[in-house]
C-alpha cells in the first residue's frame, strides 16, 4: 500500500503550470521563404496516473490555435492556469501541430527522460525563437492521404477531451485537404476528419 501511494503521489500534477510565449516561424525547407496561412495548433495535455497504462490522455489544460502571418510568424501567449484535476503535464506541453496544403506535417513536443525529475510548473516550447522547416509534400495522393492519417490521430485527444471547437481553422483547412485529395484520386479520401462536415466552402482563401 506504501508503494501505491507513493507512486500515486509521483504521479500527481502540480495545482497550476505557467507557460512561456511562444514565437516561431514556418519557412519552406527548399527555399527557406516563409509560409503564410500555416495553421498551428498547440495543446497543453494532461496525462491521469494509471498503473496499467501509464497514464491516461483525459484532458487539456489549454489549447491554441493561429494561423501563419505573411512572414511565416505565429505566435502564442504566454499564461498560468490553475489544474484543479491535479493531472499531470508530460511531454506534450505543448504539442504543437502544423499545417499547410502542399506541405508535409510537423509535429514537435518535448521528450523528456523519465529516469529523471520532472520539469515542474514551469513549462516552455522547444520551438521558441525558432525557424520550423516545411519540407513538400509527395505528388502522390494516397501517400499524402496516408500521412495525414497521423496528423488526425495526434489531433484526436483534442477533441476526446471536448475542446474540439478550439480548433476550427484546422479542422476546416484538413476537411478541405481530403475534398482536394479525392477530387484528384477517389482512393485518397480514407482518412478521416472529426469535426469535419465534409462540405467545407471557401477552401481556396487563407485560414
Amino acid at each position: 500500500m506504501a508503494a501505491i501511494g507513493v507512486l500515486a503521489l509521483n504521479a500527481c500534477g502540480s495545482p497550476y503550470y505557467t507557460a512561456d510565449p511562444i514565437e516561431a516561424w514556418v519557412v519552406d525547407a527548399e527555399t527557406g521563404q516563409p509560409i503564410e496561412g500555416a495553421v498551428v495548433t498547440a495543446n497543453w495535455q494532461l496525462v491521469a496516473a494509471s498503473f496499467d497504462t501509464g497514464g491516461r490522455k483525459l484532458r487539456q489544460l489549454k489549447v491554441m490555435e493561429t494561423v501563419t502571418d505573411k512572414n511565416g510568424r505565429f505566435t502564442f501567449p504566454g499564461f498560468t492556469k490553475l489544474n484543479l484535476s491535479l493531472n499531470e503535464l508530460r511531454d506534450e506541453d505543448p504539442q504543437i501541430l502544423i499545417f499547410k496544403s502542399g506541405y508535409r506535417y510537423f509535429r514537435t513536443s518535448h521528450d523528456y527522460d523519465t529516469r529523471k525529475p520532472s520539469p515542474g510548473a514551469h513549462r516552455t516550447s522547444p520551438l521558441v525563437e525558432k525557424n520550423v522547416r516545411l519540407e513538400r509534400a509527395d505528388s502522390n495522393p494516397q501517400k499524402v492521404a496516408h500521412e495525414l492519417t497521423f496528423l488526425t490521430t495526434e489531433l484526436a485527444n483534442i477533441w476526446a477531451s471536448h475542446d474540439g471547437e478550439e480548433i476550427p481553422r484546422m479542422t476546416h483547412a484538413l476537411g478541405c485537404e481530403r475534398k482536394r485529395l479525392v477530387a484528384i484520386d477517389p482512393k485518397a479520401g480514407f482518412f478521416s476528419v472529426m469535426g469535419s462536415t465534409g462540405t467545407e466552402t471557401n477552401c481556396d482563401k487563407t485560414p
